[in-house]
């Protein structure tokens, strides 16, 4: 009788969720990408990826580079896992937690090449500012975690809170301000987010800054 060959079944549905996904509440050690992606590549943070278009398009115009992206809201979160998985995108990993904590506890020294964060909560109201994400301390993890070269970009349609992440920059010795976005941000067009598009559709004028750690 002839003998038959199995051909390996193509990855499930959910193999490629969990793959997609992790956590970080079981774990006590810091991350180390190579066992993320199973290569050295370099590797970029999005904070607050909302329903995914910066990290998908980057992901597919840059596959040696690797994406991180967090985004903490449930329902954002599933948007952009599906698209990731349906993409089948290799170099993406997807974390619904909190990213300071992720930043501080679970990132390395220099392990970043760029941080890109894209119209934060501005938390317009006195008594909740204390909760932008922007703070002295962060500054010092985007610090601690960027290698040298790597590059801080954000955007925001709130221009107090421009004009406040502008001031905490400056207040630093450990980044200098880029006269522009990096290239590979540049090229993949204007509106790189859904909050952006909305934002501009209404008009709303939209400040970024893009800074380096020499």
């Amino acid at each position: 009788m002839e003998q038959m060959t199995l051909s390996p079944e193509p990855r499930r549905a959910a193999d490629a969720i969990r793959d997609v996904e992790f956590s970080i509440r079981e774990n006590e050690d810091q991350v180390q990408w190579d066992r993320f992606f199973d290569n050295s590549g370099p590797v970029e943070v999005e904070i607050g990826c909302g329903k995914g278009r910066f990290i998908i398009n980057s992901a597919m115009a840059h596959p040696h580079i690797n994406y991180i992206g967090i985004e903490r809201a449930l329902r954002y979160f599933r948007i952009m896992k599906e698209r990731v998985v349906r993409r089948d995108l290799a170099n993406v990993r997807l974390l619904r937690d909190d990213a300071v904590y992720f930043v501080e506890r679970f990132i390395p020294d220099g392990a970043v090449s760029a941080y890109h964060v894209y119209f934060p909560d501005p938390w317009p109201k006195k008594r909740h500012r204390k909760r932008r994400l922007f703070n002295p301390r962060f500054l010092d993890e985007i610090v601690r975690t960027l290698a040298a070269g790597g590059t801080l970009d954000f955007a925001t349609d709130y221009v107090e809170y421009y004009e406040e992440i502008q001031a905490l920059l400056e207040a630093t010795d450990h980044l200098d301000a880029l006269g522009e976005i990096p290239e590979r941000v540049k090229e993949l067009g204007s509106d790189l987010t859904n909050f952006e598009t909305k934002y501009t559709a209404e008009g709303r004028p939209i400040h970024r800054g893009a800074y380096v750690k020499p």
